[in-house]
């Protein structure tokens, strides 16, 4: 703060003490050239001193800086050594307007964690033709060209600098609004901030410089704006966390993302075909450009929406592959078995097939996790189901962990001679294991199998699950490491036969 009343101060000390116009220029120039330059040289300093991802709006206000700067130096040589008059719009106006473009850019640019390089240098592209072509359209030369430039009256410059600081204010406080907390919205309210300044401060300027010829005391209000940009700029930021946006926030945010690309767009093209009229070759280049780049843009969306689209649908399959399946031993897990045992249930009703449900269960599992640790136990059941599976002779048969040391399979279309045959020979499979546990079953993990099959099913699912259980419930009664079946082959809805 100290700092830009010492420089305001000593500008308007300079002004007062050289009041003739000509000394009063020399004196004023100096000024006017430092303070844009320290404006690009504090965003400079933010632009390194930021994390990489919140770098690029800093840069982009630095190349406008850049450009002010180079206008006002412009000015200065054509002020001091050609004496143009002010009244008309000449190199130097070229600079001033397009220190424009790139704040716009800085505006209108995604979020960090959305912005796409590709896209970045194709705005840029687009907006410096859009900002040649503007300025060809409002003063009707080519810049640095040949053609003798003509004079533009004092009120288009004002209209059209005033249009355009007007509207860089409003598009920035509107991404102010929509931006949402954090290290990226302290540019932002920054940005608006300056903007608004400098709209004000330009207002004046321009008004009072079309009217008068004694201004060189208003020359101070140029460096207002540049000085405060400083002073944000260098000023250190606290750390702030972003926050949840706002549904209305949310729409705001994603229309000025949306538009702003094809603002350019439609832009670029009106003001190609307004140009055409007196410089054929330029607005065709305008036009050309234009399409190129929303071809190119809708290309290149259309084809990352599909691939995310894509990936997206893979990984929804894979939660839902993880969501129905047992961690442990990757088999499916009691939701996907129920699921399949409806599904199964209902299709057997249709068709007048038989169903058979395999209710198997590790003998001695407890004693195995007491005697050897449950790391021995999860690799028992991870060794035994995959004996189950083995032993599944079909891919439409399911298996599932029921639950703890118990597994469930789903035999579709299976008789009862089928549905043993399968608990044989996963029996069988078990045994080959030989994972130690001394019982009364022997030496190794042994499996009793309760097998339930359905001929005619006619109930609800849950009359198989009771049956297979109760088949089980007495092969454990019976020893254990044995088959015990049930098979209903009339099943009418209240249970009897």
């Amino acid at each position: 703060m100290l700092f830009a009343v010492l420089f305001v101060s000593l500008h308007v000390i300079g002004l007062l003490v050289f009041k003739s116009q000509t000394a009063s220029t020399f004196a004023s120039y100096p000024f006017l050239l430092l303070a844009p330059s320290l404006a690009f040289a504090s965003c400079c300093w933010r632009a390194g001193a930021e994390e990489r991802e919140s770098r690029s709006p800093w840069i982009l206000l630095s190349a406008g800086m850049c450009l002010w700067t180079c206008g006002m130096v412009l000015s200065a040589w054509e002020d001091i050594f050609q004496h143009l008059p002010e009244s008309a719009a000449w190199f130097s106006d070229f600079s001033f307007f397009l220190y424009g473009v790139p704040v716009l850019l800085a505006i209108s640019s995604v979020s960090a964690k959305q912005r796409m390089p590709f896209f970045i240098w194709m705005d840029a592209a687009q907006a410096l033709m859009t900002g040649f072509l503007a300025y060809v359209s409002i003063f009707s030369v080519l810049p640095f060209s040949d053609t003798p430039l003509a004079p533009v009256s004092a009120s288009t410059l004002v209209l059209t600098y005033n249009a355009e600081n007007f509207i860089l204010a409003v598009a920035a406080m509107l991404r102010l609004l929509a931006q949402p907390r954090g290290r990226e919205r302290r540019f932002y309210a920054v940005l608006c901030s300056f903007l608004w300044i400098y709209a004000i401060a330009a207002y004046v300027y321009n008004n009072w410089a079309a009217t008068s010829d004694g201004h060189a005391v208003m020359d101070v209000l140029v460096d207002i704006p540049f000085i405060f940009l400083v002073t944000a700029t260098m000023a250190p930021s606290s750390p702030r966390t972003e926050v949840e946006q706002e549904p209305h926030e949310q729409r705001l945010t994603l229309f000025i993302e949306n538009v702003s690309p094809i603002f350019y767009t439609v832009a670029l093209l009106a003001l190609s075909m307004w140009v055409m009229r007196q410089h054929f070759y330029v607005g065709t280049v305008g036009i050309f450009t234009a399409l190129v780049v929303y071809a190119t843009r809708s290309t290149t969306l259309q084809g990352r929406y599909i691939r995310v689209q894509r990936e997206l649908h893979d990984a929804r399959d894979r939660l839902e592959q993880m969501a129905l399946t047992d961690a442990l031993t990757n088999t499916a897990n009691r939701r996907r078995f129920d699921d399949a045992l409806a599904l199964e249930w209902n299709r057997a009703i249709r068709n007048r097939h038989p169903l058979a449900l395999l209710l198997v269960d590790i003998d001695y599992f407890k004693l195995l996790n007491d005697r050897y640790g449950h790391p021995a136990g999860d690799r028992c059941l991870v060794s035994v189901a995959l004996a189950l599976q083995s032993a599944l002779p079909r891919s439409t048969d399911l298996l599932a962990r029921y639950g703890g040391e118990e597994f469930a399979a789903i035999l579709p279309a299976t008789d009862e001679a089928g549905a043993c045959l399968v608990a044989s020979t996963m029996q069988e499979a078990v045994r080959s294991l030989k994972i130690r546990n001394e019982s009364s079953t022997g030496l190794y993990v042994t499996v009793s199998v309760g097998v339930a099959v359905f001929e005619s099913p006619q109930a609800d699912a849950a009359e198989i699950i009771e049956a297979a259980d109760q088949a089980l419930y007495r092969a454990k009664q019976r020893g254990r490491n044995r088959i015990e079946a049930t098979v209903q082959r009339d099943f009418l809805r209240n249970g009897t036969r």
